[in-house]
């Protein structure tokens, strides 16, 4: 007998075999450390395959976490948490939270292809300013093809999945919030998986796999040790970005004796922070290392602008951020819920006294 599960199976190991190529290409601007990164990212992806189209279920639908300090993918951000789940729009989901003391929550809807492939379109965006919270925080909001009320919203028939995320300007003495999901439609029990469901399933882990090598490495060329001028992201655009989101996207490139003096302004926002990356859109090393800062901890300038460094070495300024010991690599701002486009942040490449 012949399992379809098994030419599934061939089918993604064959795209597994090849990830390389998508990094190794010589016409993309990636270092040695680049490409060892890219052969790790691998298993990151293959995690986030197996739990979000292997194990996640749109009829049953539980949040699963998006990355943590050892698991990272597609733009993760060190002051924020992410939760995934699937959908279907033919159901109606109801999401049971409690909120604490982010800055920033919300939900929003992608629609698409129910196969795995990278969605193509923001179907609904909800924040905390849209929804009403009980006195302690408590909330409950209803995901439906037909709302009617306070704190429902319309579910779209192409929905297929849906991030949570959540910022945080101290994330690690903070409380998320408690989330749940139900599907208010009666569903059988399952059983037994057969092997054309299986087989299914694999093939949307294949699709999500390789579609996630298209977008990381970065297939964008940026600016040595300079930005791109600041950009909103748009909800036709496709992939996983929210429309709350201003991005702006730079490149760094420092010897040991060298740091990057990063000058902007920032509109009036929810959130804003800047952080380091290496190629794959992965945050560097925030166990160990100050990777990221934001719109809570820098310290601004007596016009109110505020100055950021960036460097190798240790900087007796509490607005200095490390490049982790990479001496290439992304660096990225984003500001959330902004009142106005930001500014191109300006860069100034200097050498220590040393």
């Amino acid at each position: 007998m012949i399992y379809e599960s098994k030419k599934a199976l061939n089918e993604f190991l064959e795209i597994i075999k090849n990830t390389d190529k998508t990094f190794l290409d010589p016409d993309k601007v990636i270092d040695k450390q680049g490409h060892i990164d890219g052969y790790s990212h691998i298993f990151h992806l293959l995690k986030s395959s197996i739990e979000f189209y292997l194990f996640n279920d749109p009829l049953r639908p539980r949040f699963m976490l998006l990355a943590d300090e050892d698991h990272k993918l597609l733009g993760d951000n060190v002051d924020s948490v992410y939760y995934f789940t699937q959908l279907r729009g033919d159901q109606e989901y109801l999401i049971k939270g409690r909120r604490y003391d982010s800055c920033y929550l919300s939900f929003t809807v992608y629609g698409g292809q129910p196969n795995g492939e990278m969605t193509e379109r923001v179907c609904l965006s909800i924040n905390h300013r849209d929804i009403d919270f009980d006195d302690d925080g408590g909330f409950e909001i209803k995901l439906t093809p037909e709302p009617k009320g306070k704190n429902e919203f319309k579910l779209d028939t192409d929905a297929v999945n849906m991030l949570t995320r959540e910022y945080f300007f101290d994330r690690f003495n903070s409380r998320e919030s408690d989330l749940h999901i139900e599907n208010l439609k009666p569903v059988d029990k399952p059983g037994p998986m057969s092997d054309e469901e299986l087989a299914r399933r694999i093939r949307m882990m294949r699709n999500f796999f390789e579609q996630s090598t298209w977008i990381a490495p970065l297939p964008v060329e940026f600016p040595l040790n300079d930005f791109l001028p600041p950009f909103p992201f748009e909800a036709d655009q496709g992939g996983w970005g929210t429309v709350d989101n201003i991005y702006c996207f730079g490149r760094f490139k420092l010897e040991e004796n060298e740091y990057l003096k990063i000058t902007f302004t920032s509109p009036e926002c929810v959130y804003w922070g800047m952080q380091t990356w290496n190629f794959l859109m992965q945050s560097m090393d925030y166990k160990n290392h100050k990777v990221c800062i934001n719109k809570g901890e820098a310290k601004p300038n007596d016009d109110g602008s505020y100055t950021l460094y960036l460097s190798h070495r240790p900087m007796d300024n509490e607005n200095w951020v490390s490049t982790a010991g990479y001496k290439e690599a992304i660096m990225f701002f984003r500001w959330l819920l902004a009142d106005e486009m930001p500014q191109q942040p300006t860069v100034e490449l200097c050498k220590t006294d040393e």
